[in-house]
């Protein structure tokens, strides 16, 4: 008696089709891993340096902090 596969993948033009089993992965563990694969698909064409993303990140943390300033400073 045959198994059926635990995935299986099939390409229609320019889209992948993929057939995962319940069984092997719940809703959102596979969203998760979809979610992955874009990110990661994104990170491999980024073409942003480290530098300019701590130069994004401080920029981030300092508008934050601007926003929530006045809560630890007091009147």
């Amino acid at each position: 008696m045959a198994t059926a596969p635990a995935y299986t993948l099939d390409r229609e033009d320019r889209d992948y089709v993929i057939r995962v089993s319940s069984d092997v992965l719940d809703e959102a563990e596979l969203t998760r891993l979809l979610d992955y694969l874009v990110l990661e698909s994104i990170r491999k064409r980024s073409q942003l340096t480290e530098d300019h993303a701590a130069m994004l990140a401080n920029e981030v943390k300092q508008a934050a902090w601007e926003r929530v300033r006045h809560i630890f400073e007091g009147p």
